[in-house]
């Protein structure tokens, strides 16, 4: 498939890019240049409607604010963004489809960082927005741990997403594979993660960042409940 081979292609061009960040020596540096890679390849490829940003999340109906956030893509025609032009930008959760922490390496680490990163997003969603009547679910953006190298088990990306405990999160090893949910189709149990291996050199397979960008296009196909512009301007 025609896409498959332009996805695959772009994999290798970002690997590449990654190796030739290593020669970075300051390592906030080296870390915001492969940041700055994966979203400008969403960027680039996602369509125009959905924007890609770095910087905090906040709730037109809170005071609370998230911790930074490496990328959020959000919705671009009805989503207003603070300090747009600035390093960090200021964008309401309401308008967020989906979060992603970029690490250089997945291990252990990354994976607690990512689960209290993560955990305090939602929990800045669901302070703010109440479970309404009859929904069994709060609605909120949906999250991704990216990493360039996977030095920790798949065993261990399984139980960070069975922690994480909701299909709303993904994690992403560009050089080894990623995760999905499975479950029956008539949803009659709860999905489950499993690992696969997506990226596999000697077989010339480099399916991973196809995963990556479908999954996130995928999220991006939710609606979002309109901006209510009369209570925001009633709590100024």
């Amino acid at each position: 498939m025609v896409h498959a081979k332009i996805l695959a292609g772009l994999q290798k061009e970002l690997q590449n890019k990654y190796e030739i960040s290593s020669t970075i020596r300051h390592k906030g540096e080296r870390g915001r240049s492969r940041e700055t890679g994966v979203a400008g390849f969403l960027r680039e490829n996602l369509p125009d409607a959905y924007g890609v940003g770095t910087g905090e999340l906040f709730s037109f109906n809170g005071e609370r604010v998230s911790p930074q956030c490496d990328i959020i893509v959000y919705d671009r025609m009805k989503t207003p963004v603070f300090g747009k032009q600035e390093a960090v930008q200021q964008i309401p959760i309401e308008g967020v489809y989906v979060v992603i922490e970029v690490r250089s390496i997945l291990d252990k680490n990354a994976l607690q960082d990512a689960t209290f990163k993560f955990e305090a997003i939602r929990n800045l969603w669901a302070s703010s927005h109440p479970l309404k009547r009859g929904n069994k679910h709060n609605n909120g953006p949906s999250f991704c741990l990216f990493g360039f190298k996977r030095k920790c088990s798949e065993r261990a990306c399984i139980d960070f997403l069975k922690e994480c405990d909701g299909e709303d999160c993904g994690i992403v090893a560009l050089d080894s594979g990623c995760s999905i949910w499975v479950g029956p189709k008539n949803f009659s149990m709860p999905a489950k993660p499993v690992w696969l291996p997506t990226t596999i050199p000697e077989s010339d397979a480099y399916s991973t960042l196809a995963f990556f960008f479908f999954n996130v296009l995928a999220s991006c196909q939710v609606d979002l409940e309109p901006l209510n512009v009369i209570k925001i301007l009633q709590s100024c």
